[in-house]
């Protein structure tokens, strides 16, 4: 399909689907409104917006129901009417007031050679929390991608996101869920903090949490103990997005090692830090090494090793960890094992930063691959890694995930939803 066929085409689709939903949205809001204001009609107010090549609009929203209310759904039709007009669609780059645009950098305008959208990939990121790179990198990869194929993709991901809420709240730098203090950071800042971490010379153990991990710390003391003694926790997966939701303690992103890992490899060789990757099959974590020293030439590899040893060849290992004079190691033996690994070893090893990073060499290295990018947008990587490992998984994410969200609904009705919210002092 041509750009000009495809653009005629999304502006016939955006204009036919604008017209029936206001023919169901107007009749409705005017009803229940009516009952609620005793037949006052919806005021609406208009927000100065541009569009396409940079054309001013006014963007319509209504203001007549009130924040919080259970009608607070309803004010968001007036919208429809800028679709079809034309000055918006429903899949673009997120829609920018006047105010926002003339602050745009000119490098970023490209975003205005389509008309700006009620959805975006940017907006199905941070429901998800893994908006990691900018809006800008998020848009531009839009317009390289877009089709009439790619916006149905991206409204059916909208609405399987809807559930997980929005990133919306008051962030607490650490928040407490299920009795584990999690490090409440976006992942540049905790790239930035673990450098800062190497620099002071200090011992930083550093681990991930997701349901799955808040189950074992549950019926396992040494595991639970393991996680108090770490420095820093963080949160992994739309399980843990979730759970700071039901608790009224929202969680800023997935700080998950899989997507941490390029960034702190490119972190570390900008700063000339060394590397160091102990864990998973023979083989992986040399997999892992080379893909990671393709895609960083400067980055300085430490040393790999399996992690497959005897109890008695841990201090062998440990003495060889330490001869590296690695920064940051990286072990990668599954929960609860890397987390009381590091617990045990981390200060013998010399390493200013140790990581526990599950099944990280598995993906990097080629063995498993990854949930494509769209489902991970909407919350579903861990139906990716049932599907790949049924008989290993099932258990995990079948009654697991149900067996997480009832410690935290127990949690939700015994503790305020505001509480556990503190500052981080690290």
């Amino acid at each position: 399909m041509t750009h000009f066929a495809y653009e005629a085409t999304k502006r016939g689709v955006d204009l036919l689907a604008a017209l029936a939903l206001l023919a169901i949205a107007v009749p409705l809001s005017v009803l229940v409104l009516a009952r609620v204001r005793r037949g006052l009609l919806p005021r609406l107010a208009a927000t100065a917006c541009v569009g396409r090549n940079g054309r001013p609009f006014r963007l319509c929203h209504e203001v007549l129901v009130e924040e919080g209310s259970r009608l607070a759904w309803l004010a968001d039709w007036p919208v429809l009417l800028s679709i079809v007009a034309g000055h918006a669609s429903f899949v673009g780059p997120r829609i920018l007031s006047q105010r926002e645009a003339t602050a745009l950098p000119e490098a970023e305008r490209d975003r205005f050679a389509v008309r700006p959208g009620l959805v975006c990939t940017w907006w199905l990121q941070q429901r998800a929390n893994i908006d990691f790179d900018s809006e800008t990198a998020a848009d531009r990869r839009y317009l390289q991608q877009r089709s009439l194929r790619t916006d149905l993709s991206i409204l059916l991901r909208a609405l399987l996101a809807l559930p997980y809420g929005n990133s919306g709240g008051t962030h607490g730098v650490a928040v407490h869920i299920a009795g584990i203090r999690l490090l409440n950071l976006g992942m540049d800042e905790l790239v930035a903090a673990i450098e800062a971490a190497i620099h002071s010379r200090s011992c930083t153990q550093v681990a991930f949490v997701n349901p799955a991990c808040v189950n074992i710390a549950a019926v396992d003391p040494q595991y639970r103990a393991a996680l108090a003694h770490a420095e820093w926790v963080c949160p992994d997966g739309i399980g843990m997005k979730i759970a700071g939701r039901i608790l009224g303690r929202p969680i800023r992103q997935n700080l998950n090692g899989t997507d941490l890992f390029p960034r702190l490899c490119e972190s570390l060789a900008a700063s000339g830090r060394r590397l160091y990757l102990l864990g998973a099959r023979p083989g992986v974590a040399e997999a892992t090494a080379r893909w990671a020293q393709q895609q960083f030439p400067q980055l300085q590899i430490a040393g790999t090793r399996c992690g497959y040893f005897d109890a008695e060849d841990e201090e062998a290992v440990v003495a060889a960890i330490r001869e590296s004079r690695t920064d940051v190691l990286l072990v990668a033996m599954g929960v609860p094992a890397q987390d009381l690994w590091l617990r045990r070893n981390l200060k013998k090893t010399g390493a200013r930063v140790g990581i526990g990073v599950g099944g990280l060499f598995d993906f990097y290295g080629g063995r498993i691959p990854r949930a494509p990018l769209w489902l991970r947008e909407v919350g579903g990587e861990w139906v990716y890694r049932l599907i790949q490992e049924p008989r290993r998984m099932w258990r995990r994410y079948l009654v697991g995930n149900f067996t997480f969200l009832w410690r935290i609904g127990k949690e939700r009705m015994a503790a305020a939803p505001a509480a556990g919210q503190e500052r981080w002092t690290h």
